[in-house]
């Protein structure tokens, strides 16, 4: 894991103020790295290009100097600059398709230029991991930027000039060249007040493009062209029958094996961020059976807070006997966590907070590396849309006009379930896909109209399937434009900028694409999809703690903002009054603090400012 960046140069600019621009651009990155660099210059000659390749390490595998980068092929034909980890480096260095190869480190990421250099981005179809690089095919003078099939690992890039291309893992250090600004494109607040984040593979940033998960960037020269190296989505496959829980279960349980096996390879211990919750305990349990030592676990806690999970985690590292440690987060962190979380934002999201917390309590004490459940509930159907938005589709039909045109006095109940029944109801939608937009938006159309100007964006089910089976459709809609769209972009700005890997098991090809054919199962009278699952699966699951509910890791964020908003002179987050308590805010603060507006729906108002600014 670590940071990128470079630049190739078809305009035979001054040497000197290149290195200066891919040095500025490393040094944006290097938080990411923090245990080694590396810079290179490769010169094609005349206008076939010149190519500078920065790189900051975080070293995870092979942590000799074998495995510093740029890397390159012994001929020196081929170089690479990478982020991420191939999990199953080892067995393709046997492969046959490398046969002959001399190596020369155990890095993972000799195993991918190698193959590159024989097989182009054909390659990519046989790595297991997630990662982001930058290849310069030097034979012919070509420049290809990759990223893994579900967008693990952030890629962007520009083209400030015609015969100029930037990347870099942040958009903050493609402006870090000198050669573009940091300017919003009109109408992506809309986006960020209707969703709480952006569309995968778009950008904030005017100028700013985003190599897309699964896909290739390649520039020859002119235009680059973009083209997709990963096969067809999961989502769009046939849906097998539904199958009894027990047996799913079965065929799940040893895939869960193998991909927590799998994120175990490291030359550094890996932790786990536990939780009280199904998904991160059935992580320990995993690791607990394919180890005889015990596993480092982490868990954040909030002593005092309705919120504070301390106890189910410290039930379930006992009962598989982890080393388990418990952060705690003081509220005295606020204002200094306000900043760097701001600082570290690639592009706005109202989500991640926790996420900076948590990864950086972790670092703090000492962890490099560290498993998270993240992807479990949009792939094992966890969340309650899974259940509610098939509901509200019945009623919508069953309602009809009527309740359209009643839409406008439901809404003025405070939020909850009758408030978001309206809200659906005014929008109209038909399909699962369309009344899943609408359960997961966050501002209504004409809210966001009032605020921005621009329309609310219309729902995109892209991918979802043929609107038959709710479970697939919700299950394609969570994961792509939830998922990918907001948490696995968080995940990675939120824990990299305190130089942590974080791993997500659930969010592998391989075990994506066996729970998928393992088909759907019953829910029968569990309240939810994934809690039939995992109780299907006993040995993956704590006894004591069976039944409770599951919240996550939750802040308090209500009492934060409803402190920061009244006190005269709050102890804490003094901006976020600062921005709020605005003539345009007003009415929406006060129905914050009269108990009629969650309270995410206001931090999404100071995050458009805040980024804004």
């Amino acid at each position: 894991m670590c940071g990128i960046a470079g630049l190739v140069d078809r305009g035979g600019r001054p040497q000197d103020a290149m290195d200066a621009a891919l040095a500025r651009m490393q040094a944006a990155v290097a938080h990411r790295g923090p245990d080694g660099s590396g810079r290179v210059r490769r010169d094609t000659g005349g206008t076939r290009g010149v190519a500078y390749l920065a790189h900051q390490r975080l070293a995870i595998i092979d942590v000799s100097d074998a495995g510093r980068q740029p890397m390159t092929t012994r001929d020196r034909a081929h170089w690479i600059t990478c982020n991420g980890e191939i999990y199953n480096h080892a067995a393709l260095r046997a492969d046959a398709s490398l046969a002959g190869t001399a190596w020369r480190s155990a890095s993972d990421t000799e195993v991918l230029v190698e193959g590159l250099a024989r097989h182009g981005t054909a390659w990519l179809e046989r790595l297991r991991g997630m990662f982001a690089f930058a290849w310069w095919d030097e034979p012919a003078a070509r420049l290809v930027l990759a990223r893994d099939r579900f967008g693990i690992k952030p890629l962007v890039w520009a083209q400030p000039a015609p015969d100029l291309l930037l990347f870099a893992s942040t958009p903050q250090a493609l402006a870090a060249s000198g050669f573009l600004s940091l300017v919003p494109v009109g109408g992506s607040d809309a986006e960020l007040l209707a969703r709480g984040s952006l569309p995968a593979g778009t950008s904030y940033w005017r100028g700013v493009s985003v190599v897309p998960a699964g896909h290739a960037v390649i520039w020859e020269g002119g235009l680059p062209r973009v083209e997709r190296w990963a096969p067809d989505s999961p989502w769009t496959s046939p849906v097998p029958r539904e199958r009894p829980a027990g047996e799913v279960g079965r065929e799940v349980h040893a895939a869960m094996l193998d991909t927590v096996r799998a994120h175990f390879v490291s030359d550094v211990p890996v932790a786990l961020f536990l939780s009280g919750g199904r998904d991160s305990v059935a992580l320990l349990a995993a690791a607990r059976a394919l180890q005889n030592v015990p596993l480092r676990t982490f868990t954040v806690t909030m002593p005092g807070s309705p919120l504070d999970e301390g106890r189910q985690a410290r039930v379930a590292a006992e009962h598989f006997g982890a080393e388990h440690t418990e952060l705690t987060v003081d509220a005295m962190d606020l204002d200094e966590a306000l900043d760097g979380f701001f600082a570290a934002m690639a592009q706005p999201s109202v989500d991640g907070f926790n996420t900076f917390l948590v990864a950086r309590a972790a670092r703090r004490a000492g962890i490099t590396v560290a498993l998270s459940g993240v992807g479990g509930d949009e792939l094992l159907g966890g969340y309650p849309s899974f259940t509610e938005v098939p509901r509200l589709q019945r009623a919508l039909h069953l309602g009809g006009a009527p309740l359209r045109r009643a839409a406008p006095l439901l809404a003025r109940w405070p939020y909850g379930r009758v408030a978001r029944l309206a809200a659906i109801a005014a929008a109209a939608p038909r399909s699962t896909a369309e009344v899943w937009w609408e359960y997961r938006g966050l501002w209504s159309r004409p809210e966001v109209r009032a605020f921005t100007g621009d329309a609310m964006p219309q729902a995109r089910p892209e991918g979802a399937g043929a609107d038959g089976d709710p479970f697939t459709v919700i299950r394609a809609c969570e994961w792509r434009e939830f998922l990918e769209r907001q948490l696995l972009p968080d995940a990675d700005a939120y824990t990299m900028c305190h130089a942590l890997e974080l791993r997500t098991p659930f969010v592998d090809h391989e075990f994506v694409r066996a729970v998928l054919a393992a088909g759907r199962w019953s829910r029968g009278s569990s309240p939810t999809y994934k809690q039939a699952l995992f109780d299907a699966m006993p040995d993956l699951t704590v006894p004591a703690l069976r039944g409770e509910p599951k919240q996550g890791f939750v802040l308090p964020f209500a009492s934060w903002l409803r402190e920061a908003l009244t006190s005269p002179r709050p102890p804490q987050w003094a901006d976020v009054a600062h921005r709020l308590r605005v003539p345009r805010y007003q009415a929406q603060v006060d129905r914050f603090l009269a108990g009629r507006l969650h309270w995410s729906r206001l931090w999404a108002l100071y995050v458009r400012e805040r980024v804004g600014q």
